[in-house]
This record gives structure tokens, C-alpha cells and sequence, in this order.
């Protein structure tokens, strides 16, 4: 475990197309919240003491709206960990935000408390696709937050779209992806919308009431961001991520190659390697209710609804899937280092769709052509 991440589950609303887990905020909730963090960690040191010896390097509050916590709470929050945890000179922290959950002086107080790294989301910079979204802030509260950000210093201020949004024309989503270009963000993260069953969106969708693009005009827009970042100088190393030279996340690079990380806070999963006998690694999730949450910990106990030792096809079928997000592709050798030798049936798999052209191996390098990237997902579940 060389990686930390914390989910902060309040928001100020919910935004119509979200599905993760988040709550209204209020001050008596989120000061709890902050103890309840500080407590799950320490009970996670009680059980697995070695953790304590493990020097971390990155640790990324996401959420929800970490930046509603406001700078104080998430300046106690890593000295929380800081006093907990060895964290490297070089560690990468980094913040979730939203615009208009912050002042100006607020960025400057974040970067001084030792947060290097903040994403804002932006999602888009178009008026009536920030209401179709139900997004909290405005165009210029996008702008003023990332000029803020800029000033404070952060090593590396990336910001997050949206494109597939409900009625939204090639033509808006070309003049995100432009004045994205124009700001020279650090980091891009451009997600497709999906329609998560149980939101306001997907239920105006199934009743007909707002329409979305077609499959091919989402495509469409996946292909324009990467020509537009790639002709900007960006670097398309993951799916989804764009990011100048040396600005990869390094957080989240973790997930894609399975590398260690200790989840906390409600809905967090983790991946622990607590014991040189269990190299595929132990899985961990946490429940997706903050009052669940809660009384574990209070009770004295792990708030782990779900944990166990991956079997060793299961690691193999997780390195593969995840890795092959990553334009760096995978190092089969790397895979039977850890886990010894491929599972038959998942070897099978992987020659199929090698023979069908959708990857490419060179010995033991494989990766996803860049082509059957928007399409990754339907490929990557045949291998599972």
C-alpha cells in the first residue's frame, strides 16, 4: 500500500447525472466525518501495524465535493495522516473541486497546508449544458476557479468534461474542448455521460422527456477531444486522461496498474497486500451509507463490507483489463512475476481478440490500439 484515498461523500446538491455516493452537506456532519476518517485509519493501523512502515506517495480526496470540507477541515485531515502515515517529500496530494465551493484565499491555504495537485470540475463551460447538468456553478466561477488555482501555485491544476450531455451539438462540445486547449490545464479528463438508472437524468431520458446524442455522434466526440489535446501537446495515456509531460495522476495510475492503496470514508474500495503469502492482494470495500459507516467505527470496528483475498485468476484478469486502459499498455512478464503463469482460459481470450486485431502484443508487451479505445469497455469484457 503505497496510496491513499479518501471519499468525502457531502455535496451542496446532487448533480442530475451523478451516481456516486454523496450526501447534503452540513457543518455537525462533516465535522463528525473528519474524526470518523482519522478513527477508520487507525483502526486499519491496529490491524495491519506493517501499514505504518510503508512510506506513502500520493493520497487523493475524492468524493462528493472534498472542497466543501473547506480548507481548514482538509488541512487537519493530512495532518491527520501525516501524523498516522510516512508520506514521501514527493508525494502527490490531491483535491477534488468544484467551482464556487472555494474563495480565492481558499486555494492559497490549500496549497500551504501541502496539497500539490487539484481537479476541478468543470464539466463544461457552456451555460445551459452546466443547467442541463445541474451543476452548481457558472461559467465565470469556472474560469475565476482555475485563474485561482494557477495563482496558488499547484504543481498540476487539471480540470474534468463531460461530452454526450442531453441535446448537445458537435459544435458545443468543439468549443469546450478549444477553450480547454486554450487554458493549458495540466490534466483533461473527459468522461461520456451515462444515464446511471436511479438519476434525475436517466429518468428523463427513459420518459422521453430530453433526448441524447446518438452512439455515433458520442463517438465522434471522443475522436475530437483526442485530436484537439494531442494537436495541443497533450499526451493520451489513459481512456479517458490527457496530460502535459510529467503531469500523468499518479494516484490513479495505481488503480490501472493494481498497485496498493488503502480506501477510506464511505463507498471506498482498497487494495492491500497485507501479507507476502497473498499476492493477489486483498480487496476491500466500504459500505455505501455514511451512517453505516459510522456505526462500524464508533463500534470499534473495520467498516469493511466486502473484503477477501483475490484468487490468483482474479489478479491476473484485473492486471490485464485495468493495464490495457493505459497507452503504456502491459508487461505479461510482469503479470507471471506476481502471479505466476496465465490462466489458460484468459490466455485464450486475450489470443482471440490479438488474432481480430483488437490488441497487439510484441513478446510480451500488449496493448489496445488507440482505434477500439471508445469501445474499450464491450472488447475488455470478454476477457473477465
Amino acid at each position: 500500500m503505497n496510496g491513499i484515498y479518501l471519499h468525502v461523500p457531502f455535496c451542496v446538491r446532487k448533480c442530475l447525472y451523478c451516481d456516486f455516493y454523496s450526501v447534503a452537506a452540513d457543518d455537525g456532519a462533516m465535522e463528525r466525518y473528519c474524526g470518523l476518517l482519522l478513527k477508520e485509519l487507525d483502526l486499519v493501523l491496529f490491524s495491519f501495524p506493517s501499514i505504518a512502515d510503508i512510506s506513502a506517495d500520493t493520497v487523493y480526496f475524492g468524493g462528493g465535493t472534498p472542497s466543501i470540507l473547506g480548507p481548514q477541515r482538509l488541512r487537519l485531515l493530512l495532518e491527520g495522516i501525516r501524523s498516522r502515515l510516512s508520506l514521501t517529500k514527493s508525494a502527490e496530494v490531491t483535491l477534488e473541486a468544484n467551482p464556487g465551493t472555494l474563495r480565492e484565499e481558499d486555494f492559497n491555504l490549500l496549497r500551504e497546508s501541502g496539497f500539490n495537485r487539484i481537479s476541478l470540475g468543470v464539466q463544461s463551460f457552456d451555460p445551459a449544458t452546466l443547467v442541463t447538468l445541474g451543476r452548481i456553478h457558472t461559467t465565470a466561477q469556472a474560469r475565476e476557479a482555475f485563474g485561482h488555482a494557477r495563482k496558488a501555485g499547484f504543481l498540476s491544476t487539471g480540470i474534468d468534461l463531460i461530452f454526450g450531455n442531453p441535446k448537445q451539438e458537435t459544435t458545443d462540445w468543439s468549443k469546450d474542448l478549444e477553450e480547454a486547449a486554450s487554458l493549458l490545464a495540466d490534466h483533461i479528463s473527459v468522461y461520456a455521460l451515462t444515464p446511471e438508472p436511479g438519476t434525475p437524468i436517466h429518468r428523463a431520458t427513459s420518459r422521453g422527456e430530453t433526448t441524447l446524442p446518438s452512439d455515433d455522434e458520442v463517438a465522434g466526440m471522443y475522436d475530437m477531444a483526442s485530436e484537439t489535446f494531442q494537436r495541443a501537446g497533450y499526451r493520451h495515456y489513459e481512456i479517458s486522461n490527457f496530460a502535459r509531460p510529467g503531469h500523468e495522476c499518479r494516484h490513479n495510475q495505481k488503480y490501472w496498474r493494481r498497485e496498493g492503496y488503502l480506501g477510506l470514508g464511505p463507498s471506498a474500495h482498497g487494495l492491500l497486500f497485507p501479507e507476502k503469502e497473498a499476492p493477489s492482494g486483498m480487496r476491500t470495500v466500504n459500505p455505501r451509507s455514511l451512517e453505516e459507516y459510522a456505526s462500524h467505527i464508533e463500534q470499534g470496528c473495520l467498516p469493511w463490507m466486502e473484503s477477501g483475498t483475490r484468487s490468483l485468476s482474479d489478479a491476473w484478469e484485473e492486471f490485464i483489463v485495468f493495464g490495457l486502459r493505459m497507452d503504456d499498455g502491459i508487461m505479461l512478464e510482469e503479470g507471471e512475476k506476481q502471479y505466476g503463469p496465465q490462466p489458460e482460459k484468459l490466455s485464450w481470450a486475450v489470443d482471440q481478440l490479438i488474432n481480430s486485431g483488437c490488441l497487439l502484443r510484441d513478446r510480451s508487451h500488449l496493448r489496445m490500439p488507440k482505434k477500439y479505445w471508445f469501445v474499450s469497455n464491450e472488447l475488455l469484457l470478454r476477457l473477465v
